[in-house]
């Protein structure tokens, strides 16, 4: 009684391969429908650019595996029988879908349809991203396209983890595993409320700002531009004196504007200055903030068709 189940398992299998070694390839489906189509094995065989000879027996091969005629053949006509028929309806169906499914599958390779990731950071926010998103949406629109806001470091990591494919960030940033491309140097500025005692200066230093109560953005949120700040304040021996600190940048003027301290933008903000807020130059300091675009190699169509129109705008 052992043997009993081993002797079904083995039969099993066997029919199962039986039934696998039945199945017809793909060439051989392909052939019959171009015959069914033309009804003729000449007409078929310069369709498929092979041998006459070779597409009939490539026919009979067929037959042979699945065990039925499929076509009633003479010296002058061809015709399928009504297995033939059925045979073809069913299949055409089925060949028509691999074929959509390849072009499909070749043109999300080639970046002609599929979805792009964007994340992008305040100073990327004002005109970069708005520029390039507007010019990528008339050049490819059939890709669909989903921006996100992500601090500098977070976005790193985003791109790491293949959340994101495209990232508009603060740099600079080296990585062999990466691409990146400048978008902007911006000089600093500094904001103050209208009424401040240095917003009738053409300029200011670093060392005015010495003991100056600060607006900054939160270490959550500000990571990578608040050690930009400290950097600067420390290679020219100022003092750093964080008195608010906000989350964006609306809130961090919004506190400048109603006297709660000043804070250091980049150039690209003087087309955003509030009413009751001041920008003037950071003078005496060569800090600058970078924003670039960064994404992962090899890239595909998608990225690389974004990063052109990065470069047009």
């Amino acid at each position: 009684m052992a043997v009993f189940p081993y002797v079904i398992v083995n039969i099993a299998i066997r029919c199962e391969n039986l039934s696998m070694k039945k199945l017809p390839d793909l060439d051989q489906i392909t052939a019959f429908i171009a015959v069914a189509d033309e009804l003729s094995f000449k007409r078929a065989a310069e369709r498929l650019s092979i041998d006459a000879s070779a597409l009939s027996r490539r026919i009979k091969d067929l037959e042979a595996r699945l065990g039925f005629i499929l076509l009633h053949r003479t010296t002058q006509t061809v015709r399928l029988t009504d297995a033939g028929r059925q045979f073809y309806d069913g299949n055409q169906e089925i060949v028509s879908a691999i074929r959509e499914t390849i072009a499909s599958a070749a043109r999300i390779s080639k970046g002609s349809v599929g979805h792009l990731r964007i994340a992008y950071m305040t100073f990327a926010g004002l005109d970069i991203l708005p520029a390039a998103m507007a010019l990528y949406r008339e050049r490819h629109s059939e890709i669909s396209v989903s921006i996100s806001y992500l601090p500098t470091q977070e976005q790193k990591l985003a791109l790491a983890r293949g959340e994101v494919d495209v990232g508009l960030m603060l740099g600079p940033f080296h990585h062999s595993e990466y691409q990146t491309q400048c978008l902007a140097k911006d000089s600093l500025y500094v904001a103050m409320p209208s009424n401040h005692r240095l917003a009738q200066q053409k300029s200011v230093s670093v060392q005015e700002l010495t003991g100056e109560p600060l607006v900054l953005g939160t270490d959550r949120h500000w990571d990578f531009y608040r050690s930009l700040i400290e950097q600067a304040f420390s290679h020219h021996g100022a003092e750093l004196r964080i008195d608010c600190e906000a989350s964006n940048m609306l809130g961090m003027l919004g506190l400048v504007k109603k006297g709660q301290g000043i804070t250091i933008v980049p150039k690209a903000m003087l087309d955003y200055c509030p009413r009751g807020v001041k920008m003037l130059p950071l003078s005496g300091c060569d800090d600058v903030v970078e924003t670039i675009a960064v994404w992962r190699m090899p890239s595909q169509s998608k990225v690389t068709d974004f990063v052109e129109v990065l470069s047009a705008i």
